[in-house]
């Protein structure tokens, strides 16, 4: 129990160690990684998935978990693409998303918290209902004529070298870190995942708190799509296709048990930096997508397992 007690505590350096080595390992690879520019252009690689890792903490610190984040994505990229060829100004465009993201995570956690379906089958299903959708709205084509103030917040740097997407996730994280560990909606969330059953005894709105989370988690992968559009310029109903399994990786590498109740929003963000370290590493070394999806899964279970024994010890 002591040496679990011991790697919680010390779960977060040892992230950040990690980072540095992976650093490191990538610098060896090309001697242009550790120009600044090519730093801070290197945040297209986890800006996105990292924004889904966020928004799911809430969701897992619960005891669920949201696999239709992706889809989510993708059914935001469309409906911006429709806006904008109506020629609907950006700031209701973005009301527009933001309504259909909360939408569609709403009817994610009333299937689960209200109706009591497990989460996994849930969002499973949805993941691939939400796909269709944007399938079914956008077809296959791809659209690409978006006009600047769509592009702004995924293309745009401060003063030619910090990306405002970069700013707009560590606005992200604050703000997510502040309502998990130090509001009372955060306390709640711990106190669901650690025991429904006592949560629900103490008078807390397990059904409602549930819900709320999942309607957060939908909203931020909608408004990953406003990025999404300004980092690549299209849309189309397969973006973001497979990125579920980063954004889980992110999450449980970062510390976050998968059965609820333990970890940090600093955990999942310095996974997060870690993951985009080494896609930038293994980019720079050429290592085929079927192989980085391989390392990737890799940690997942790896973080899963550990996560395991340290509940094992802990308890």
């Amino acid at each position: 129990m002591a040496n679990a007690s011991w790697l919680l505590r010390r779960w977060e350096p040892l992230l950040l160690v990690l980072i540095v080595l992976a650093g490191a390992w990538s610098a060896s690879l090309s001697p242009y990684y550790l120009n600044l520019d090519q730093l801070l252009d290197s945040s297209r690689n986890f800006v996105i998935p990292g924004l889904l890792a966020i928004g799911l903490v809430p969701v897992v610190l619960t005891g669920e978990i949201d696999l239709s984040l992706g889809s989510i994505l993708a059914v935001g990229t469309i409906l911006l693409a429709k806006l904008a060829l109506l020629g609907v100004p950006l700031g209701l465009a973005v009301v527009a998303l933001v309504l259909v993201g909360g939408a569609l995570g709403l009817l994610n956690g009333v299937l689960v918290a209200r109706f009591g379906l497990p989460s996994l089958a849930v969002t499973l299903g949805t993941m691939g209902a939400y796909r269709g959708i944007a399938f079914i709205i956008g077809s296959e084509e791809g659209y690409t004529d978006f006009g600047p103030g769509y592009l702004w917040l995924g293309e745009t740097s401060l003063r030619a070298i910090l990306p405002v997407a970069l700013v707009f996730f560590v606005l992200v994280v604050l703000l997510f870190a502040l309502l998990v560990h130090f509001t009372v909606f955060g306390r709640r969330l711990f106190a669901i995942g650690g025991s429904i059953e006592a949560a629900r005894f103490t008078g807390l709105r397990v059904t409602q708190i549930k819900i709320q989370t999942y309607v957060l988690s939908g909203v931020l992968a909608a408004l990953a799509a406003l990025v999404w559009i300004g980092q690549y310029g299209s849309a189309r109903a397969d973006n973001a296709d497979g990125v579920i399994l980063l954004v889980i990786t992110a999450v449980v590498l970062g510390g976050v048990d998968i059965n609820g109740a333990r970890g940090t929003v600093l955990g999942v963000t310095l996974s997060v930096l870690l993951l985009g370290t080494l896609t930038n590493g293994m980019g720079l070394a050429n290592v085929p997508g079927p192989t980085q999806t391989v390392v990737f899964g890799s940690l997942l279970v790896l973080s899963v397992l550990i996560s395991n024994v340290i509940r094992w010890r802990t308890t």
